[in-house]
């Protein structure tokens, strides 16, 4: 069966099987597995060293409290639960001596954990492999080869994600069944948790198309290309998990975009489903919030709809919103895979890519009308689009070589082809700020109405100088980027 199935492989994908043969070897495998077993008792025993215990010279009023105890203090006692417990974490045991635990919360504890350290493994070990893989094909050359061969791009590069990180694909799907169980055993549904895993995959190609995307656009850094990359990645992470564990409210801005960009944001639902309390969890929701009770980010807003009250919707919406941008960097792979020298991006693509991106961020703009909440978040609105159309500039940007032959040639084409404003709007080898200026307008006219329509006041005035002034600065960069001698 084993041979059929790898038969199969080479004939389906050719880049998958190379990755495969290279890396599926006893050695690496049983590291892999070692690894991931090891880890798994490692988390399993110290979440056993948490449950209380009789322990000898240990301090009585310490012992009698703990995290997962179910008790009450007993009559007449005065005394306060040391931090971080309550009056209702006192330690008893029943009358057959065994101590009166809250098995599930112990469990979710185990399942949440085990999200989270798959969450990192795969996103933050995942892009470094890539990113390296790539950057050591390129600099021995092998990754010409593969330029050559008949496949096409689309295959080789999903080859690359399915195969490079191959032994931590066995290790995370070695926690599988402790994971389900974890779950299972905390009273999460079935359903929610399959939801988890197909939220997890789909991040999964987003981070590993744009890590490849950045490794084939950063040559120049050699052995630096994986370490900022998963640095990024890893900082992402850190940031984001903190975020949603401390179950901080929505900041009605479009600073709340990037939890959809974050697989983690699914896991508040998964919680709320064991319907204990938000203070007995103490993660996920603020202590004594309603924050989960009424179901993950229920703060958050896009265009005034709360999307994020029900799982299915929320989930479906963050789907939609990775499908959307894992689609982008398709297209920027695709065309810079068999040509280095292109653009990551056509003309055409980059006016359809600003209007998803300004339609996305204005929604989650667009919370409130709280006239200074409004103008907060306007201002970092101007900051996300700086971000993107610098990225963008990069994007369109055609190399210097390429310009000056354009410049040099483009008298030698046909008189019906040589159009210049259709050459700056549409062509691949012209200067890109014609282009840029045009998804400027996009962006702005997305923008202007609603600083009309919403009660803004007193600062409408400073938030449309402040448009004009970014739209304007953008611009200057695009020219300058653009020029040559």
């Amino acid at each position: 069966m084993i041979p059929k199935l790898i038969e199969r492989i080479s004939e389906s994908n050719p880049q998958l099987f190379r990755e495969l043969k290279g890396r599926l070897k006893p050695r690496n495998l049983t590291i892999a597995s070692g690894i991931s077993l090891v880890g798994q008792l490692l988390v399993y025993l110290y979440y056993q060293a948490t449950l209380p215990a009789d322990r000898l010279n240990m301090s009585p009023r310490i012992e009698t409290f703990n995290r997962y105890c179910l008790g009450h203090p007993p009559a007449g006692w005065s005394g306060y639960a040391p931090y971080p417990y309550s009056n209702d974490n006192y330690c008893v045991k029943d009358l057959l001596g065994n101590w009166m635990l809250n098995w599930q919360l112990w469990w979710l504890d185990i399942f949440t954990c085990l999200s989270l350290v798959a969450i990192f493994a795969l996103l933050v070990a995942g892009s470094y492999l890539l990113i390296a893989d790539l950057s050591r094909e390129e600099r021995r050359g092998t990754l010409n080869f593969i330029r050559l061969s008949p496949q096409s791009a689309k295959s080789i590069l999903w080859g690359k994600m399915l195969g490079v990180p191959a032994m931590l694909y066995l290790a995370i799907g070695l926690i599988v069944p402790l994971h389900l169980v974890a779950g299972l055993s905390a009273r999460i549904p079935f359903e929610l948790i399959l939801c988890f895993y197909g939220v997890l995959a789909v991040s999964c190609a987003f981070f590993f198309s744009a890590s490849l995307l950045f490794a084939i656009v950063t040559t120049g850094l050699a052995g630096f290309q994986p370490w900022l990359g998963s640095g990024v990645v890893l900082f992402f992470l850190c940031g984001m998990t903190g975020f949603v564990m401390s179950g901080i409210p929505a900041t009605h801005t479009p600073f709340d975009w990037l939890a959809l960009l974050y697989p983690g944001t699914i896991l508040p639902y998964l919680v709320h489903s064991t319907f204990l309390p938000p203070r007995t969890v103490g993660y996920f929701a603020l202590q004594g919030s309603s924050y989960m009770e009424s179901g993950g980010l229920v703060n958050l807003h896009w265009y005034g709809q709360s999307l994020w009250r029900n799982v299915w919707t929320g989930a479906s919406f963050i789907l939609v919103n990775y499908a959307v941008w894992i689609y982008w960097f398709g297209q920027g792979l695709k065309r810079r895979f068999h040509n280095p020298l292109a653009t990551l991006w056509s003309k055409g693509q980059s006016y359809i890519i600003s209007g998803s991106f300004t339609a996305i961020v204005l929604g989650f703009t667009l919370q409130t009308t709280h006239t200074s909440l409004l103008f907060d978040s306007y201002s970092m609105l101007q900051v996300f689009s700086l971000f993107f159309f610098l990225i963008l500039i990069a994007g369109l940007s055609p190399e210097r070589q390429t310009l000056q032959d354009w410049a040099r040639y483009r008298h030698q084409m046909r008189r019906e082809r040589r159009n210049l404003a259709k050459e700056l709007i549409w062509g691949e080898n012209s200067p890109s700020t014609v282009a840029i200026a045009l998804n400027l307008f996009i962006f702005a006219a997305f923008i202007a109405p609603s600083i009309w329509l919403f009660p803004l006041e007193e600062s409408k005035t400073r938030v449309l100088v402040g448009l004009l002034l970014n739209v304007s600065t953008i611009l200057m960069y695009a020219r300058s980027r653009n020029s040559f001698s």
